[in-house]
């Protein structure tokens, strides 16, 4: 186990000097450093911390206030004080506000030595549930801090069916978050017109900002802690099952607001489902919805068609969805990703996983084939690019699909 240590001090030398000194030892980590007392409590709110090694003569905060503030956070934290010999006394002082002991400038490696051994042994005397506590207590701050984005990461993993419906449960305990039983899943799209249309005052990330903050404050009385973005920049929304009327009403007034305010027209599809581990096919079908209904050109229209009939085979292409419309292939890929939001390339493959993870959950079909079916001779090279748009292999994606 390496214990983790804070040196702050506000000579550049002497931060570094104690840095060389730790290095030294193999069970030590310098894992945060501070010019001065503010940002040294700032890093000790942060980051889990065993042993602080403080200058007593900081800035903004001195050693002392640092020391009484951080034993308000960490009554129980060690700390060292770093002194010149004209503040020798105050040191002293400072052992009565419970600081492990001083250092005394310049340094000397026989005097850090056995300091550091007398440290060693005094974290060492802490029982192991005492630091398992402080370890805790830390990680579920920085978990509620992150907690958003967790939730966020939770759904994707969701809707991209990598989780079985006990996973669902467990993830969802962790985070203190309540999937409802009956729900309503809400995938909103934006088919940005081609360039030459939009002003130059938008761009992609702008729309889906302003897109994205629109909605989740029209539908933010329905509760809206289930949400992310799909890999195609789309919003999706798990809300508790909600009367059709109402939520038809929301979905006219988010489409009215946003076509007043950006450049774009909307999409929005909703289905209803049963169960957390329904939720995959719910976003499948309303994927499968706003694909029907993109608002595209009609070249794009037969592209995508084209994609649909063909993503099967291993030899289909952009060159030869170009020749098919009469297109030259650089026009063609400029369109594409104009009005898919994506190239040609990643739509083809993010249609063949989709396929691929349908015709997984037949237990009779093998990999092998269910890699023929979408394309891919290979089947090494399935499960590769598989597991790199969900996360989890085809092997163990197929396992999870039979034993929920």
């Amino acid at each position: 186990m390496k214990y983790r240590a804070l040196v702050a001090d506000d000579e550049p030398m002497i931060r570094r000097g104690i840095i060389s000194f730790l290095k030294v030892y193999s069970d030590f980590e310098v894992v945060a450093e501070a010019e001065d007392g503010e940002m040294a409590l700032e890093k000790a709110k942060t980051t889990v911390i065993d042993v602080f090694f403080v200058d007593i003569n900081m800035p903004f905060l001195n050693g002392l206030d640092f020391i009484k503030e951080l034993k308000k956070l960490y009554p129980q934290a060690l700390v060292v004080i770093i002194t010149g010999y004209d503040l020798f006394e105050y040191a002293r002082k400072a052992v009565g506000l419970g600081v492990f002991d001083y250092i005394v400038k310049p340094l000397m490696e026989d005097v850090f030595d056995d300091l550091i051994g007398r440290i060693r042994v005094a974290l060492s005397d802490r029982s192991s549930e005492e630091m398992e506590k402080k370890y805790l207590e830390w990680a579920k701050d920085k978990m509620n801090e992150s907690r958003e984005l967790l939730i966020s990461e939770l759904m994707k993993k969701i809707i991209d069916g990598r989780l079985i419906e006990d996973e669902i449960r467990q993830e969802c305990e962790y985070l203190n978050l309540e999937l409802p039983y009956e729900y309503s899943l809400i995938l909103f799209r934006i088919d940005t017109k081609p360039s030459e249309e939009l002003s130059s005052s938008w761009n992609d990330d702008l729309l889906y900002f302003v897109s994205e903050n629109i909605a989740l404050e029209m539908f933010a009385s329905l509760a809206l802690e289930s949400k992310c973005r799909d890999e195609s920049g789309n919003l999706v929304l798990i809300i508790g099952k909600t009367d059709a009327g109402i939520l038809d009403e929301k979905i006219e007034e988010y489409k009215k607001c946003i076509a007043g305010i950006i450049p774009v027209k909307a999409v929005v599809e909703t289905i209803s489902g049963i169960a957390p581990g329904t939720i995959t096919n719910a976003y499948q079908e309303a994927l499968a919805k706003t694909e029907e209904n993109t608002g595209m050109s009609s070249i794009m229209e037969s592209v995508i068609e084209l994609i649909q009939e063909n993503y099967s085979r291993e030899d289909f292409s952009l060159q030869e969805a170009a020749s098919e419309v009469g297109l030259s292939v650089a026009y063609l890929s400029r369109i594409f990703r104009k009005e898919a939001g994506c190239t040609f390339v990643d739509y083809l493959t993010n249609l063949r996983m989709r396929r691929a993870s349908i015709l997984l959950q037949d237990d009779s079909v093998k990999i092998y084939e269910v890699a023929e079916k979408v394309g891919y001779s290979s089947q090494q090279y399935f499960s590769l690019v598989f597991k790199k748009k969900l996360g989890v292999n085809p092997i163990d994606y197929k396992q999870s699909i039979k034993e929920k």
